[in-house]
């Protein structure tokens, strides 16, 4: 007894000396002192204690260490992940034979692996398209108690469907409605024929009414001829001609289209700006083309009525959302109104239109416009209109622009035209304007022109007296020339029209020229003014031979004889003296 507790008192001492040195071993490690030599002694000792030790300790660190390096490298970019992952590698080498790295090393090529697949971008879902065709499972839910049905199953699992006694039913899936006295489907070919009376209808977009029809249901066609008219929901136009084929809406055609040939005929309608609608603009041409409601065009022969307005063209563009159209190749316009009748020709003209009024008429290459008392060409000519009257008129372009009128044509690189109850009211020419004016046939016979020149010419005419007499023409009343200005006008004999007139021409910077009924009554310069004033002389160079008509007075008495030796003639004038009169002008202030 005494043996074995003394025995367990050793092992007890033994145990409590070696916890001690262990202890003060890691003690002395951290502290980095100098261990005395029977705490080394118990250190080499138990070397394996601290080698395990110092094996978790290694093991822990890596095993943190990797943990939050994996978590880093998901959330980085490609580039750092890279960095990082280089640099475990590293470590791991430098730790030799670790067990602990090598069992870590495959977790962190997998986290490699997966930062690489999540930083490369993905290629995004594309959304499974509907089919492109597609058959039509006809639903008779609102045919009437009479329907007769005849249904055959075929072979390849489809069936065809003849239908008497009436018919209303829909394609199952599809917002559309048809209608007909009788009907019959092929579901292989995706064929639906109707017969009488037939109505093809989306709610608030289309209704079609024929005699036959035809739907094509794997491509969204609709083919019906037979006193066809559609009638589109929104705008309340229509479309009637003896056939029309109709495409709807389906995966890969977003827009609805319909096709008009065979010269159809289309009622347009417009809307205000409060969604009222207006007068319909009908439209008659070879072939129609409807796309989304929105755009028309018409090719072949193109004749528009719109109010008192009638238009022609090879071709037709009309925006119901602008309202703007377009008519293009041999195009014209021409008002109905024979009171204010006017012309439009161009190879191209646009009509515009604010709240169902028309308001400009723009016509491109080679463009006249005429009415009653004018007559304008140029390259382009821009009508503004008021009340569905002309009311200002433009003209410019490459070349020359001319506006006639019965009294003066002007002629200059742009002009600018205002009239009044479509009666020229003023012109402005601008840029080497000429003015050629008729002379007053009641005292003047004569083939020239009066001519005024200047850099701009600024033509006012007489409209007071117009309003109620229409058949009276427009008068010229006064021409003002502006910058290097020069008239030359001619000026009644006293002899009278018969006789030829004198010249009168003048120069300055300024002139003013005063008309009285149509001819010219005064003649104003302004600064550096000069001219001079030319009466014609009697022609020296008439036939003197010429036999003179008999006379009732008696003969005269019989000369003498004449002398042996003749006398020399006197040689005839080749030219008499033109008599002239240099005028001086009184320069006068602006």
């Amino acid at each position: 007894m005494t043996l074995r507790c003394s025995r367990l008192r050793a092992f007890a001492l033994l145990g409590t000396v070696s916890v001690l040195a262990i202890f003060a071993g890691c003690r002395g490690a951290r502290r980095g002192a100098t261990s005395t030599a029977p705490a080394t002694t118990v250190a080499l000792t138990d070397s394996t204690i601290l080698a395990k030790a110092r094996a978790d300790s290694m093991r822990a660190s890596s095993v943190r260490a990797d943990s939050v390096k994996a978590d880093s490298v998901k959330a980085d970019s490609v580039k750092a992940d890279s960095v990082r992952a280089d640099s475990i590698a590293g470590r791991a080498t430098a730790a030799g034979k670790d067990s602990a790295a090598r069992r870590d090393s495959p977790a962190l090529e997998k986290a490699r692996q997966d930062s690489v697949v999540a930083a490369k971008p993905r290629p995004t879902k594309k959304a499974a398209s509907s089919p492109a065709t597609r058959n039509c499972v006809l639903d008779f839910a609102d045919s009437p108690p009479e329907t007769r049905l005849l249904y055959s199953r075929l072979p390849d699992s489809t069936a065809n469907t003849f239908i008497g006694g009436g018919f209303v039913g829909r394609c199952q899936g599809e917002n559309n409605r048809i209608s007909a006295d009788s009907a019959e489907q092929f579901e292989s070919a995706g064929i639906v024929n109707m017969y009488g009376n037939v109505v093809y209808e989306e709610p608030n977009k289309l209704r079609v009414t024929a005699a036959h029809a035809t739907y094509f249901t794997r491509e969204g066609r609709l083919f019906a001829d037979g006193n066809v008219v559609a009638t589109q929901l929104a705008s309340a136009s229509t479309f009637s001609g003896p056939n029309i084929e109709y495409y709807r809406i389906m995966p890969g055609r977003p827009v609805a289209r319909l096709v008009a040939p065979n010269r159809p005929t289309a009622r347009l309608i417009e809307k205000d700006s409060t969604g009222k609608l207006g007068q319909p603009t009908v439209v008659t041409a070879d072939r129609f083309e409807d796309v989304g409601d929105t755009l028309v065009l018409g090719w072949g022969d193109v004749i528009i009525t719109r109010e008192k307005i009638i238009g022609r063209s090879d071709s037709l563009a009309f925006n119901k959302t602008t309202q703007l159209a377009r008519l293009v190749r041999a195009a014209r316009i021409r008002s109905v109104d024979t009171s204010q009748a006017f012309t439009l020709n161009g190879d191209t003209i646009d009509l515009f239109t604010t709240d169902k009024k028309l308001d400009r008429v723009f016509a491109l290459h080679s463009a006249t416009a005429t009415n009653k008392d004018l007559v304008i060409n140029a390259e382009r000519i821009d009508l503004r209109l008021k009340e569905q009257k002309i009311d200002e008129a433009y003209a410019f372009g490459t070349g020359r622009a001319r506006a006639k009128t019965p009294q003066q044509d002007v002629e200059a690189d742009s002009m600018r035209i205002v009239l009044t109850n479509q009666r020229p009211r003023e012109v402005r020419a601008i840029g080497g304007a000429v003015a050629k004016g008729v002379a007053d046939t009641l005292k003047i016979k004569s083939a020239d022109r009066d001519m005024l020149r200047g850099d701009s010419l600024f033509a006012y005419f007489d409209t007071t007296q117009l309003s109620a007499d229409t058949s009276k023409q427009t008068r010229i009343k006064e021409i003002r020339a502006f910058g290097n200005a020069s008239s030359l006008f001619q000026v009644a004999s006293k002899k009278g029209p018969s006789a030829p007139p004198a010249l009168n021409y003048v120069r300055g910077q300024r002139i003013f020229v005063q008309f009285d009924t149509g001819s010219v009554r005064d003649v104003r310069v302004d600064s550096s003014a000069s001219g001079l004033y030319l009466e014609p002389a009697p022609d020296s160079l008439s036939d003197s031979t010429a036999k003179k008509p008999p006379t009732n007075k008696p003969p005269a008495k019989k000369p003498p004889a004449a002398p042996s030796t003749p006398l020399p003639e006197p040689p005839a004038p080749l030219f008499a003296p033109l008599a002239a009169a240099v005028v001086t002008l009184s320069r006068r202030p602006t």
